[in-house]
């Protein structure tokens, strides 16, 4: 039996709208994965958040990943799959990509790691589409790969590890809410003005310089998004009071993680994290939203097994 982890992650990461992604520290997925007779994959079991989630293979996106791993391995063996949802779907955590990357993983491992990354990646933001209507691997490569990436094409597929920021304090606030990537992807508009072009092309450069610079500073001013953020902001009651509340406690960036609901701050105090994150769960509340707070890093490691 082979268990792996795959960690959650913020999508987008600002204006970099399906390229760039960020892996977080603390919590993911985890996928058990063992031989079992006959042939064909089975969800045995799901825990956690585990709600309205299918067993089916063809409709989750772990045994959608472990099918296709297994396609691009050759191997015919049955599969049987416990699947520990620690990320409640509809987060804008990356709970679809997780899973993927979990079971991918697994899978792989399980038979003596045939697939490079590439086609792990692959495997997984195939699944991942099945569920969010799009090809796209900002989730799905940094879970696997851990650390921000950025995909620079997605046909071939070809993504960039982009490192970490060790002292990057990560502050994420999850609203009561539920947002799925296939609805927040309806609302976008078919074409942008240009300036809004031009600003999200400019900061999502600056984020790629900032993780080659170490520039924590840069980071934060640079995950401003003009173009998605106001459209899906709309999603999310509130959203702005509790931008304006974050900035005001000192965070030095905020923006939306992925598709919603969940919004994040940066900052590289950890003290202030706190008061930063109190502050957004009080401007969610004055709107009548319940809402958690994490407060976290980026993870490095990304996808790896677990005893």
């Amino acid at each position: 039996m082979v268990r792996a982890f795959a960690p959650a992650s913020i999508g987008n990461l600002g204006p970099g709208f399906d390229v760039l992604g960020l892996a977080i520290q603390g919590f993911g997925d985890i996928v058990e994965a063992k031989r079992a007779r006959g042939r064909g994959i089975e969800i045995s079991k799901i825990t956690g958040f585990a709600e309205h989630l299918s067993r089916d293979i063809q409709k989750n996106t772990a045994g959608i990943a472990a099918q296709k791993a297994i396609q691009m391995m050759g191997i015919e063996e049955g599969i049987e799959l416990l699947l520990h949802k620690q990320i409640p779907p509809g987060s804008g955590l990356g709970s679809s990509a997780a899973s993927a990357v979990a079971a991918a993983f697994a899978v792989n491992r399980l038979f003596g790691s045939p697939l490079d990354t590439h086609h792990l990646i692959h495997a997984a933001t195939a699944a991942e589409a099945s569920v969010s209507g799009d090809f796209f691997a900002d989730n799905t490569a940094t879970s696997m790969i851990g650390g921000a990436t950025l995909t620079r094409s997605n046909d071939p597929l070809e993504v960039i590890p982009l490192g970490t920021i060790p002292r990057a304090v990560i502050v994420l606030v999850r609203p009561h809410l539920k947002v799925l990537t296939r609805r927040a992807r309806a609302i976008l508009p078919q074409k942008v003005p240009m300036k809004g072009f031009v600003s999200n092309m400019a900061n999502s450069c600056a984020i790629v310089a900032a993780f080659f610079r170490q520039d924590l500073d840069l980071l934060a001013r640079a995950i401003e998004d003009s173009v998605i953020e106001p459209v899906r902001a709309k999603l999310i009651p509130g959203f702005y009071e509790v931008k304006e509340a974050a900035l005001k406690e000192g965070a030095r960036g905020f923006s939306l993680s992925g598709a919603g609901p969940t919004v994040f701050s940066i900052t590289d105090d950890a003290e202030k994290a706190n008061a930063i994150g109190e502050a957004m769960v009080k401007a969610f509340s004055r709107k009548g939203v319940d809402s958690d707070q994490f407060i976290t890093g980026i993870d490095s490691e990304g996808a790896r097994l677990l005893p």
